[in-house]
């Protein structure tokens, strides 16, 4: 019999909110602050994700976020033990893209009386939110924290995910392109198509011409790339931006049937870095 009891914890980034989470009781959140000049809010909490989308569509300003409070990190951590869990298993924003993944190793040997496993997810938005269920989903099959690790260490390892925006400005002013300088040409209804490489870090690989080829575009690679696996889940992220959905699944459902997609809305603080014309499509390999 297994005597293990554990949490999952992840942050906002991971599109939870969004997500069939409330089955679980044993998913836990830390918010991310956004900035809007001098005006702060919490992911959320004091801004929807509706009124963030609204609000940088209608403003020019571009909008910043900071890491989750290391504190109420800590705090997390010593409630979740003082209620019996002997074990925390966190799953962060990838640290290609936030410091928050390293900053944890600072405060994870303050407290004592819990184990606090600390997971490098290269990912964030559904991908994140998809490992973070599925975690939730195993330890509910009570299996081991060893089991558990190693399969959210085997999805962060096995993804693939292509994402269209409108403008790189957001992802540039924030730092968050990797690969910027040799990528940034501001043409007229230019997509630049964006992933992220093995280190977590969102890097553009391609530029195409209107957003309906690049739907097309990551569609055909996706159809080409998942063919000789036996068994994929699918992703799909977008902002909230109902025009820009429609658009996307009118396009996939071409090809896929819709409900084969695990989906959500990209969450305010990485709506923060990539603006209101984001939309993506994805796979996790399940069985090579």
């Amino acid at each position: 019999m297994n005597n293990e009891k554990i949490a999952i914890v992840t942050d906002s980034s991971s599109s939870i909110d969004f997500l069939p989470h409330k089955q679980y009781d044993n998913i836990f959140l830390v918010r991310m602050p956004i900035h809007f000049g001098s005006d702060e809010y919490i992911d959320g909490v004091t801004i929807t994700v509706e009124e963030f989308y609204a609000r940088i569509d209608q403003e020019d300003i571009i909008p910043t976020t900071s890491q989750p409070s290391l504190g109420e990190t800590l705090e997390l951590y010593e409630k979740l033990r003082d209620e019996g869990y002997t074990d925390i298993i966190h799953l962060p924003i990838s640290r290609g893209i936030s410091g928050y993944y390293q900053s944890l190793f600072a405060i994870k040997d303050m407290i004592t009386g819990i184990n606090i496993h600390i997971v490098d997810t290269k990912c964030t938005a559904v991908i994140l939110g998809y490992i973070v269920l599925e975690a939730a989903r195993l330890t509910k099959e009570n299996k081991s924290v060893q089991e558990v690790l190693e399969y959210c260490d085997y999805l962060a390892n096995n993804y693939k995910v292509y994402f269209i925006v409108d403008d790189l400005k957001y992802l540039v002013k924030n730092g968050r392109l990797s690969n910027a300088a040799g990528f940034i040409g501001k043409v007229l209804n230019i997509k630049p198509i964006l992933t992220f490489n093995y280190e977590g870090q969102i890097i553009g690989i391609e530029k195409i011409r209107t957003r309906k080829r690049a739907i097309r575009h990551i569609i055909d690679l996706i159809l080409e790339e998942t063919k000789q696996y036996k068994r994929v889940q699918y992703l799909m992220s977008y902002a909230y931006n109902p025009p820009l959905i429609e658009e996307l699944k009118e396009a996939t459902k071409e090809n896929f049937d819709l409900n084969v997609f695990f989906e959500s809305v990209m969450p305010s603080v990485i709506g923060a870095h990539v603006g209101s014309g984001i939309c993506g499509l994805g796979y996790f390999i399940l069985e090579k």
